[in-house]
């Protein structure tokens, strides 16, 4: 299930450059008012299956701000002169959760900011279900929020980001799909979703990629930089895949903002 929110805030009002952390956090309170239980156990564990990656099953777009506004790279501001922007939520749902979560994103309030920036109050102002598309074995993708792709190496402490160029990217994005894949089967029972084997799947890069770190929890200790890359591209791979990665977000960090696409003819 896809929804677009359309949001106003204060015409003039500033948000802080990395913001991503707080649209996440924002989507877990609002799934925390309908079922605390539930929301407390996605965000601090979510779905596994046999030990393996945990997935949220969620990622969102960056924020579409309606013009004008303005960068201001000395204060990691953007000035929102129109007081106007546009959100997608991207969630892996089965249809009987879907018209439920609509409703909990209906005319809710949330703020942005940080420990420099004030918050500024966003309202949604609608709500719109975007249409389900048809998914086929080969398709065209943009990114709405930058893909981040990382591997473990020996002798590094921490996974190390992986740019769409480089020879393992294919492989490591076709074993997160499949992962993620597998894990849905067994959690939402859907027959219909067959289990799939770790087959390379073929991609297309079709821009030059743009990198893209976001700062999550910024300015406070527990700050952390993690890294994507925007695109457009062509994936060749079952159509089950491609749902997947358009529903759940491609990559890693889906449920902090990376992995939201859309599709292009």
């Amino acid at each position: 299930m896809r929804l677009k929110l359309n949001l106003q805030c204060q015409p003039g009002s500033r948000i802080p450059i990395n913001y991503a952390y707080e649209c996440s956090a924002w989507i877990y309170k609002t799934l925390a008012r309908a079922d605390p239980e539930f929301a407390a156990w996605l965000h601090q564990q979510g779905y596994a299956l046999e030990g393996n990656k945990r997935f949220k099953f969620f990622t969102f777009s960056q924020l579409d701000l309606h013009p004008p506004f303005h960068i201001e790279p000395e204060r990691q501001s953007i000035r929102i002169e129109s007081g106007s922007a546009s959100l997608i939520l991207s969630f892996l749902l089965n249809d009987a959760l879907g018209h439920f979560v609509t409703g909990l994103f209906r005319q809710q309030r949330f703020g942005i900011g940080n420990a420099r920036i004030p918050a500024t109050d966003f309202q949604v102002q609608h709500v719109e279900v975007l249409d389900r598309p048809t998914f086929t074995h080969t398709m065209r993708f943009r990114t709405l929020s930058p893909i981040c792709v990382a591997a473990s190496e020996i002798g590094k402490t921490h996974a190390q980001y992986r740019r769409p160029t480089d020879a393992d990217y294919a492989s490591l994005l076709s074993k997160n799909l499949v992962q993620k894949m597998n894990t849905a089967r067994y959690y939402m029972q859907d027959t219909m979703m067959h289990p799939v084997h770790n087959s390379p799947l073929l991609f297309d890069l079709q821009s030059d990629p743009h990198q893209k770190g976001i700062t999550l929890k910024a300015h406070t200790p527990a700050a952390t930089k993690v890294i994507g890359y925007n695109y457009e591209f062509g994936i060749t791979a079952p159509p089950e895949l491609l749902e997947i990665g358009y529903y759940a977000g491609f990559g890693t960090e889906n449920a902090q903002g990376f992995g939201c696409v859309e599709i292009i003819s």
